[in-house]
């Protein structure tokens, strides 16, 4: 027996951070670095630095907004019941499961910082496939908050019910279409 203390071993969570360092990271990385570099070379240093410092305060507002939508995002992954999901938008539940995807996913406020954590929160409570399509499709769409926001006041009341009803079958239309193309998102959804 030796008297050193032994050493602490992680939990299994902390290990999946050094996970999140994988192939598209570095690829972006790379892109970053030689976008710089030709920035650097085709316009100047001058240019290079303010373009350098807007892109870190624009970092710098970003940041806290996504790490506050990743946490709510984490908050009800574990709050909701993977059963419930299952039963109400898992992989079986069909033209019901859609529709609920797409009334979440039209009154979803907020822009990328908001859906993307809240769909990566559904994946992994066990959400299927369509309605993950049919939730972000009805976002991106049907988003009551733009409505009222951007297109009444811009556009007018005509259009805006023409282009909606025109939309309207498109998170089903991909919802369908998901089903249709032999992939898994499950080896996506453990990495």
């Amino acid at each position: 027996m030796t008297d050193e203390p032994q050493k602490e071993q992680r939990p299994s969570k902390f290990r999946s951070l050094t996970k999140s360092i994988d192939r598209s990271l570095l690829v972006m990385m790379l892109m970053v670095v030689a976008a710089g570099v030709a920035c650097w070379f085709v316009e100047g240093q001058e240019a290079f630095m303010e373009s350098f410092s807007a892109d870190l305060i624009m970092m710098m507002k970003i940041v806290p907004k996504l790490a506050a939508a990743l946490l709510v995002a984490s908050f009800l992954q574990l709050m909701i019941p993977r059963k419930l999901v299952a039963r109400w938008i898992g992989e079986g539940s069909g033209a019901k499961g859609v529709a609920i995807a797409t009334t979440i996913g039209a009154l979803t406020p907020g822009g990328p910082m908001t859906s993307f954590p809240m769909v990566s929160a559904l994946a992994e409570s066990g959400t299927g496939r369509a309605p993950l399509i049919a939730y972000l499709v009805s976002w991106s769409n049907l988003g009551f908050q733009r409505l009222l926001i951007w297109e009444l006041p811009l556009l007018g009341p005509t259009f805006l019910i023409m282009r909606y009803i025109a939309c309207l079958p498109l998170p089903f239309l991909a919802a369908w279409l998901a089903t249709k193309i032999p992939m898994s998102i499950d080896k996506d959804k453990k990495s």
